[in-house]
């Protein structure tokens, strides 16, 4: 089933398969053994976002309870730029020396952007009802070695600085020089396409955010926003064979 984007509701329900609709036939091989209401909840819809870790398996994520929780998160909102830092572990496999030169690292930064989505939605079951919300974006985390990059750029510099020979004397000539006046607009650098957007993004200041653990107080007061306070029909925009025949065509 699809919705009408055009209605102004909150939230909708529908039956799925129920007696007034059956999508399966009673003597089929597989018979629907129960059916749910359906609720669709826009509550946190332009506020939802999912965060993959595509190098963390999923037996490890980034909480409290397996000691490995977010210390800091901050986006860039008109850019999408999200960064996230989480701790490493310093007990095993850790170079202390590495570690020093670079200024006691103890987190490791996780990075990326921001990517509108279609399609995806997060579903909570609450007292026999699956409630869903739509996904506004996603980002995939990936980590983001930037000590390591300010290292090399300072070692580069110090190599410049050496490569040039102070004891050579500079030869004094007379240069007659010339004034020209030229405003602000003609000395800026111009960028377009992809330049203009990267200078953009490395502008943008970032938004210090505020993460809370899922065995917070806080995220499960946050997760009651997934439950629709609704009960508006959902009207489907499409009848049961055309929805069946747009599941096939992607498949």
């Amino acid at each position: 089933m699809a919705s009408d984007p055009n209605a102004s509701t909150s939230a909708s329900v529908a039956k799925v398969g129920s007696n007034e609709n059956p999508i399966l036939d009673a003597d089929d091989d597989d018979p629907i053994v129960k059916s749910f209401p359906i609720y669709l909840s826009s509550r946190l819809a332009s506020h939802l976002h999912i965060f993959q870790y595509p190098v963390r398996p999923n037996t490890r994520p980034y909480t409290g309870s397996q000691g490995e929780p977010v210390l800091d998160l901050r986006v860039k909102p008109d850019s999408g730029i999200v960064q996230v830092d989480v701790p490493i572990n310093t007990t095993h496999f850790y170079d202390h020396e590495k570690g020093e030169k670079w200024g006691a690292v103890d987190r490791q930064t996780l990075g990326g952007v921001m990517t509108q989505s279609e399609g995806y939605m997060i579903g909570i079951f609450k007292d026999g009802e699956l409630h869903l919300t739509p996904v506004k974006g996603t980002c995939q985390l990936r980590p983001s070695f930037t000590y390591v990059d300010k290292d090399a750029q300072t070692e580069k510099e110090i190599a410049r600085s050496f490569k040039q020979d102070p004891a050579k004397p500079k030869e004094i000539r007379a240069v007659q020089v010339g004034m020209t006046v030229k405003s602000s607009d003609d000395s800026a650098p111009r960028y377009s396409g992809a330049l203009a957007a990267r200078k953009r993004a490395e502008d943008e200041e970032f938004v210090e955010m505020h993460w809370y653990d899922k065995d917070t107080e806080e995220a499960w007061d946050l997760a009651d926003h997934l439950r629709s306070a609704s009960r508006e029909p959902l009207i489907p925009a499409t009848t049961r064979d055309e929805y069946i025949d747009l599941i096939r065509d992607k498949s």
